[in-house]
């Protein structure tokens, strides 16, 4: 695995985490998968056929921390979700990909559009269909239960599942290393 292009094995964890960190300062964008990033993977139908989706309470409020602090959140899956939506729409996300035929284009789309960077963007992915905007960005995170392969080719791994704490965790980071984090003196 490389990290911001050098292989893990060729430097110490300290250094790792100290690149990590710098690279967290330059973030814009965070750009969420849905199906075991925002929720815990699981997709559950009534008997009417509508669609339960589960969402993390602290997840959203750090996703609408993010906001306020100036990020842009951005949310892409290959599959339409009026929940998802409707969750969104509460949290104030209006950057909502559903339904989308790629992740990878959808990711050159939106670079486009804002006119980003791939170091100024974080993708918190958990599947094989994550793996090439993850070996892309300038900062790539998986949850605790992101597959094996996933694992092993980002800057973080949560120590939370997807789901339950895992976008929490990795927006919380980034906005403590940009010093954006409100409740910061809770880490001293």
């Amino acid at each position: 695995m490389d990290f911001m292009g050098i292989p893990t094995s060729a430097i110490s964890e300290e250094e790792r985490f100290k690149r990590y960190k710098e690279a967290l300062k330059h973030i814009r964008v965070i750009i969420l998968s849905v199906d075991g990033v925002l929720t815990d993977g699981q997709i559950n139908y009534t008997e009417s056929g509508d669609e339960i989706r589960t969402f993390f309470a602290r997840d959203g409020f750090a996703i609408k921390e993010a906001l306020a602090q100036g990020l842009r959140i951005i949310v892409i899956s290959t599959r339409p979700s009026k929940a998802t939506m409707r969750r969104m729409i509460e949290l104030g996300v209006t950057d909502v990909y559903l339904g989308i035929r790629s992740k990878i284009e959808t990711y050159e789309e939106i670079k486009t559009l804002y006119g980003l960077k791939d170091e100024e963007c974080l993708y918190i992915g958990d599947d094989y269909d994550d793996l090439e905007i993850l070996k892309k960005v300038g900062f790539s995170a998986t949850p605790l239960n992101g597959i094996d392969a996933l694992r092993y080719n980002v800057g973080y791994v949560s120590a939370f599942e997807g789901g339950k704490g895992c976008v929490r965790d990795v927006i919380e980071l980034t906005l403590v290393e940009q010093g954006k984090w409100r409740y910061g003196e809770l880490y001293r």
